[in-house]
């Protein structure tokens, strides 16, 4: 069994508690701007999980295929109309070069074990004028400390094999990719699912999106393939 089969029924769960609706927000805002889904494109979603951001995109009637390890995230996905997923290695995707419109992967590059092959995998599949975005877990945050204190705690927690990215890193790394290269930050209220981080976060979002991008929780870059 996979590791993310332990929490496969658990993870949508989180997303309904009052933290977790305001980051499900804040993320699916710069998902869906930076992603900009069109009708009747073609989209692949590497590590695709429960399906949870992929099923929003699915309202823009494109088409989507994922991937994800976990067959029991991907059972969840079906369940929510994301028929076309399987399970796959994202540093050895097999499709035919230039096979998509978007390529998207949220929340999954963190625990991928050959990151650059599998953003230059990713690269190979999209199409030429596509975009490839990628929201992975910031290194800079409140919420990164957390993740690493409480490993401590558990250590079988999903977060012991994951990599937290800084700003810079990803810029680095994305930059070797395409001339033209976006990246953005959000989520910079604290982990403590309370009413007053949520009542100040839309405020905390608005200016610490402008200033300080790269102490965001949730970092996400896009990628347009010239």
């Amino acid at each position: 069994m996979h590791t993310f089969d332990n929490f496969a029924e658990y993870y949508d769960k989180w997303f309904e508690t009052c933290l977790g609706k305001f980051v499900a927000d804040c993320e699916r805002e710069l998902i869906l701007e930076l992603a900009g889904p069109k009708s009747g494109e073609k989209i692949l979603d590497v590590g695709i999980g429960t399906g949870f951001f992929a099923s929003e995109i699915l309202k823009y009637q494109v088409d989507i295929i994922g991937m994800d390890v976990s067959e029991k995230m991907l059972d969840i996905a079906r369940s929510k109309g994301l028929t076309n997923v399987f399970t796959g290695d994202a540093a050895a995707l097999d499709f035919p070069d230039e096979a998509f419109d978007l390529v998207i992967s949220i929340t999954a590059f963190e625990f991928f074990r050959e990151p650059e092959k599998s953003l230059s995998e990713m690269m190979r599949v999209c199409k030429r004028g596509g975009r490839v975005v990628v929201g992975t877990l910031g290194s800079g945050s409140w919420w990164a400390f957390k993740r690493r204190r409480d490993l401590h705690r558990d250590p079988d927690s999903v977060f012991r094999d994951a990599r937290f990215y800084s700003y810079r890193e990803l810029k680095h790394m994305a930059d070797k990719f395409g001339s033209t290269t976006t990246i953005r930050g959000a989520v910079f209220v604290p982990p403590y699912n309370n009413a007053f981080c949520v009542s100040v976060g839309k405020l905390v979002e608005k200016v610490c999106r402008s200033l300080v991008p790269f102490w965001g929780a949730f970092l996400i870059f896009r990628i347009d393939k010239n």
